[in-house]
């Protein structure tokens, strides 16, 4: 019995991270701050992408298609697989989730941006990564062989970036942009691995 109320509480959060979605979207989120980070490092000194509020409107267009993109592809495609989960509380506002997401967000890249600033490149794109690994232990729970392989590749990889002969601007894009590469590589396998062993209600009636 109580193995059986385990499994309902836990249920809401299983199915949230069962389909890799949720991995996509901050894996998509991450490499379009990336690619805005090396425009940003790249264009002319004139250019669009040297004004201000353009990184932030261009964030918040990233935003904008992870959150409605990410509900579009559950409605059409996880929902009728394995049902629609209410959340309640907190987890029931998706705009007081983002709030709460910024809440943290904002003094998390304020102190990146200080490693960034007095660290060498190595120590502050091993923290960063770390981080990112961390969350991933959490969201993933490295449920299976091929996560473990995601994970070390998260955390070695954007460190082997910081070798690059390259100037620090860049290398902290194509980081950020390495690690939104393998949150999305692993979004995906999840999500492929869900297709093939779900199916859409009507056909497991038949």
């Amino acid at each position: 019995m109580l193995d059986k109320l385990d499994d309902y509480a836990r249920r809401p959060l299983r199915y949230q991270n069962i389909d890799g979605i949720g991995e996509m979207g901050i894996g998509f989120l991450w490499l379009g701050i990336a690619v805005l980070q090396m425009l940003h490092a790249t264009a002319l000194e004139n250019s669009v992408w040297h004004w201000k509020g353009t990184f932030l409107l261009g964030v918040v267009a990233v935003w904008l298609v992870v959150r409605y993109g990410g509900g579009i592809l559950k409605k059409r495609i996880t929902y009728p697989r394995t049902g629609f989960v209410k959340y309640r509380g907190l987890a029931g506002n998706p705009w007081l989730v983002s709030l709460l997401a910024c809440a943290i967000a904002i003094p998390a890249a304020t102190l990146a941006y200080l490693l960034f600033r007095h660290s060498s490149a190595s120590v502050t794109v091993a923290v960063g990564s770390a981080g990112f690994g961390f969350l991933y232990v959490l969201g993933s729970r490295l449920d299976a062989a091929w996560r473990w392989v995601v994970l070390v590749v998260m955390v070695v990889g954007p460190v082997a970036i910081s070798t690059l002969a390259l100037d620090r601007e860049r290398q902290h894009a194509l980081s950020i942009g390495f690690l939104g590469l393998t949150y999305f590589v692993s979004g995906v396998i999840a999500f492929c691995l869900y297709l093939r062993r779900t199916r859409p209600a009507e056909q497991e009636a038949e």
